[in-house]
């Protein structure tokens, strides 16, 4: 995906954010856990790296990094609270197995040191960070939207793929986001992440 200029509404928008971020209370020990939820392809990782760059001493762990597979769409919830967040609210260093989405299996463990600020994204990212987030935000933007960009990120739509957006509808009538989460239903246009 090319990169996009922020805009002076990007702009003002993710310093508003950062703002929030700052003055919510830590949760998790000393460290503030901002939860990037929402779809597949809504921007999170892009968010998040946006905000990162705007807040010191933070770090962004992508809940990617933590799946098992395609079949593990919400099965790194316990990895996260119990090898990540527990450690960081204890304040000590966590770690987790990243998974080798090419090998299709876990690979080598990956230390978190303890942040200021930690930015989880993810797909349910807010209600894997169960009690510890300081700041949960939902990007809330459309099946057609999501699936477009995930077409001109990776090429045509693959089964699994369909399957997993499906899920992810279906996670998401379930477990709306609650009710002090930001939420953005359109998309800020922000400098692509990478």
């Amino acid at each position: 995906m090319a990169s996009r200029p922020p805009t002076a509404a990007s702009d003002a928008a993710l310093a508003a954010l950062a703002e929030l971020v700052e003055a919510a209370e830590p949760r998790c020990g000393q460290v503030r856990v901002v939860a990037v939820d929402g779809g597949a392809a809504a921007g999170k990782s892009s968010l998040a790296a946006a905000l990162a760059g705007r807040l010191s001493g933070s770090a962004v762990l992508s809940t990617d990094a933590l799946l098992d597979g395609w079949d593990g769409q919400f099965s790194f919830w316990a990895r996260l609270r119990d090898d990540v967040l527990a450690p960081l609210a204890a304040g000590r260093p966590g770690s987790y197995r990243r998974y080798d989405w090419h090998a299709g299996r876990f690979a080598e463990a990956v230390a978190v040191p303890v942040p200021r600020i930690l930015l989880v994204e993810g797909v349910s990212a807010i209600t894997a960070c169960a009690g510890r987030v300081s700041t949960a935000i939902f990007l809330d933007v459309t099946r057609a939207e999501r699936e477009r960009r995930w077409i001109e990120r990776d090429g045509p739509l693959q089964a699994a793929w369909r399957t997993w957006l499906d899920n992810e509808d279906r996670y998401f009538s379930e477990h709306p986001p609650p009710p002090d989460a930001v939420l953005l239903r359109t998309p800020v246009p922000l400098p692509d992440a990478g």
